[in-house]
């Protein structure tokens, strides 16, 4: 008898949960740079095969890793008054949804960023959550001038790599709480600069 269609739907979520774990696990331990399809499979039990029926790379593995905690980033920026500009609303939407622990320190172990043979990797990770904010974005303001879309979108991704980069080197030496906070302040700060013009305030 053939498998009932609810466990067989079951089984699936499971197997994709379990491959999602797997390479959450890997990459904390070796970084996304050293991943390879063959070791998260291994890690989840499954075939390489299998591994490929869910996800068409190791970019598909991590976005669906990270799928949750930037939905509710982006709900909360969905949900704010739709009088309010751009930069405003995403910085308020991240006083009340910070940039949490699954995406900060959940998929990279403890150190310096990525060798060279690793940024391949990164890029296409980071091309992909440029490709989602669009799509937040293009949702939020209602707009179909895709340049000013696609424009607000690159420049939140500069300021979130901008200080990634320079809170990196000191994240290892912090609590994880403290390291989160610290990261998403300096986050908060780089908008309000983008979002003055980045004039030197007034005193």
């Amino acid at each position: 008898m053939s498998e009932p269609a609810g466990r067989r739907e079951l089984n699936k979520a499971r197997t994709r949960q379990a491959l999602v774990e797997a390479a959450r696990e890997l990459a904390r331990e070796q970084g996304l740079e050293d991943l390879t399809a063959e070791e998260i499979a291994a890690r989840a039990g499954v075939s390489r095969r299998t591994f490929f029926n869910y996800f068409p790379g190791i970019e598909g593995v991590v976005a669906a890793g990270l799928a949750e905690p930037l939905q509710r980033i982006a709900a909360e920026l969905l949900a704010r008054p739709g009088e309010e500009e751009p930069l405003t609303a995403i910085a308020a939407a991240l006083r009340e949804q910070p940039v949490p622990a699954e995406i900060l320190l959940d998929w990279a172990p403890p150190g310096p960023v990525p060798a060279a043979r690793g940024r391949e990797l990164h890029l296409r990770v980071w091309r992909h959550h440029e490709e989602w904010l669009v799509g937040v974005l293009r949702e939020r303001l209602g707009d179909d001038d895709e340049l000013r879309v696609r424009t607000l979108a690159a420049a939140v991704m500069a300021l979130f790599e901008v200080v990634q980069r320079s809170w990196l080197p000191t994240a290892a030496d912090l609590a994880p709480d403290e390291a989160v906070a610290s990261f998403n302040e300096a986050l908060l700060r780089a908008l309000a600069h983008a979002d003055a013009g980045w004039r030197r305030p007034t005193t």
